[in-house]
């Protein structure tokens, strides 16, 4: 029997307003949504473990189970499924409003100790998450059903006054996955290979610098690479980071401890979801063993004497 892998975090139906004027309601979003279906291109078992309302179905127009997942880490906690309008600016920063506040956001929240006895012991778990205090002590008692954890930084706690807490926190999962502005908030650091090596250092076992258009940095206590995406076009930047988190987990718990296979998964499953708006769907896996195999991906043994670009591209 195949283990499922796991994604946590919320599940929201974004009001979302471009820059341009345009305007995509009822579109599916959260994190959860786009790691879930960034992970079920390659894993077979993939669940949400995600609060929702009872109207589910109903917001989602039944487009949610076109993607395959396993439903039973749907935990109903009120009447309403979050909603949120998400405007995005010419500059490429956003708002994002709650449309029924944030108390009933705050509500809807779920700790690892509500993950359906059905779904565990888990293959690997996504986590999104910031530092809740309730959630990490719920993560602690339920680690061993977990499997493969990975914890990508939730942004409200990118300041270097968290860094303590978060510190504290890494050790205890196996990747740790953020943005570069993220990091540069926790770390005070610019360089990215300085950033690379200070988490590494810090207790971080393998991490995943995520830096957008220019790729990302990949790398444990032994090996480093730097990933370029594969060349595909834009449409809609919501969701990217979440979709290369859930396709780099996939792709690990495919290949344990693989990191070119792993950061090829998860170039492949970001750029499907940046090709349209909102999640792309799971079951349409055309071409994407070919942007897998088109991700251009420089290695080198860790080193703080070298730099990626004084090595050759593979």
């Amino acid at each position: 029997m195949t283990l499922p892998i796991l994604a946590m975090t919320n599940l929201i139906i974004d009001d979302l307003w471009l820059a341009d004027g345009t305007h995509h309601p009822a579109t599916l979003g959260g994190a959860v949504v786009y790691a879930a279906t960034a992970a079920a291109f390659w894993w077979p078992e993939v669940a949400m473990i995600t609060g929702v309302g009872s109207d589910l179905e109903k917001v989602t127009r039944g487009r949610l189970r076109d993607f395959g997942l396993r439903t039973e880490g749907e935990i109903v906690r009120d009447k309403h499924t979050i909603q949120s309008r998400l405007v995005y600016f010419e500059d490429g920063e956003r708002t994002e409003t709650p449309a029924y506040g944030p108390d009933h956001f705050a509500g809807m929240e779920l700790t690892p100790d509500e993950i359906p006895a059905a779904l565990l012991p888990a293959a690997g778990t996504y986590i999104f998450r910031n530092l809740w205090p309730e959630f990490w002590a719920s993560y602690e008692t339920r680690r061993g059903d977990l499997g493969t954890t990975l914890w990508e930084l939730q942004g409200d706690v990118a300041e270097i006054r968290h860094w303590p807490a978060i510190r504290a926190i890494l050790p205890s999962v196996d990747i740790f996955s953020l943005n570069l502005t993220e990091a540069r908030g926790i770390l005070g650091i610019d360089d990215p290979d300085a950033i690379l090596r200070e988490l590494n250092r810090a207790g971080a076992r393998t991490v995943v610098l995520r830096m957008g258009g220019e790729g990302a940095l990949i790398g444990d206590a032994h090996r480093q690479l730097r990933l370029r995406p594969p060349p595909t076009p834009v449409i809609d930047v919501t969701g990217g980071g979440n979709a290369f988190c859930g396709g780099f987990l996939a792709g690990w718990c495919l290949k344990p401890g693989d990191l070119e296979h792993a950061a090829r998964c998860a170039a492949a499953s970001a750029a499907r979801a940046l090709a349209q708006y909102g999640p792309a769907n799971p079951r349409e896996r055309a071409g994407l063993a070919a942007l897998a195999a088109t991700t251009e991906i420089d290695r080198r043994e860790a080193s703080p004497a070298l730099s990626f670009n004084e090595t050759s591209s593979r």
